[in-house]
Order: C-alpha cells, then sequence, then structure tokens
C-alpha cells in the first residue's frame, strides 16, 4: 500500500499522534492532581505563623515534703495615730465622704 501514497499500518506511524495526545491527558491529569491539593495542604503550612515551642514545666519532688512557711513576725512599730474626727456632722455622697 506504499502506492497510494499512504503509510502503511505495520510502521506505527497512524499511532504516534494518538501517544502525544494520551501523554499530554497524562501530564495534565497529573498537574490538575497536583493543584487540587495545595488548598488542602496550605491550611496547615506553618509560615504565616512562627512555631512555638513552649518548655514543659519544672519536674515536682513528691518524695519530701515542702517545709513549712516562716511566720511572720508581728510588726514592733507603735500604730499610727488616728486622725481626729472632724466637728460637725458628715456623710457620704456616693463614695466620698463629706464633712460639713
Amino acid at each position: 500500500m506504499a502506492e497510494t501514497g499512504r503509510p502503511s499500518s505495520d510502521s506505527g506511524a497512524m499511532g504516534e499522534p494518538m501517544m502525544k495526545a494520551m501523554v499530554f491527558g497524562a501530564a495534565a491529569g497529573l498537574a490538575l492532581a497536583v493543584a487540587a491539593s495545595d488548598p488542602a495542604q496550605a491550611q496547615f503550612a506553618p509560615y504565616p505563623y512562627p512555631v512555638i515551642i513552649v518548655p514543659p514545666p519544672p519536674a515536682q519532688n513528691y518524695v519530701m515534703p515542702k517545709p513549712a512557711p516562716k511566720p511572720a513576725k508581728p510588726s514592733t512599730s507603735a500604730p499610727p495615730p488616728e486622725a481626729p474626727a472632724p466637728e460637725g456632722q458628715c456623710r457620704y455622697q456616693g463614695q466620698t465622704r463629706v464633712c460639713e
């Protein structure tokens, strides 16, 4: 059939355009699959916020009891003298004391 000007079916030339289309379709499908997974991965990306590492609290020793706190010493200074009561009548206006 080489006399008619057509390529023979045995050479595989007819399948070459079909193979290019399949490769192009597979590449496009792979690109879509990768692009579709980007928004799902972007919500877990750490780039907008810094990574915060919190150290654990110090270890506690439950074997040894804590020492009892020392009692507070009573003050030896004299208490301040109280202000003399103003003469007249006093009343409160809200939280303010008003004496007349």
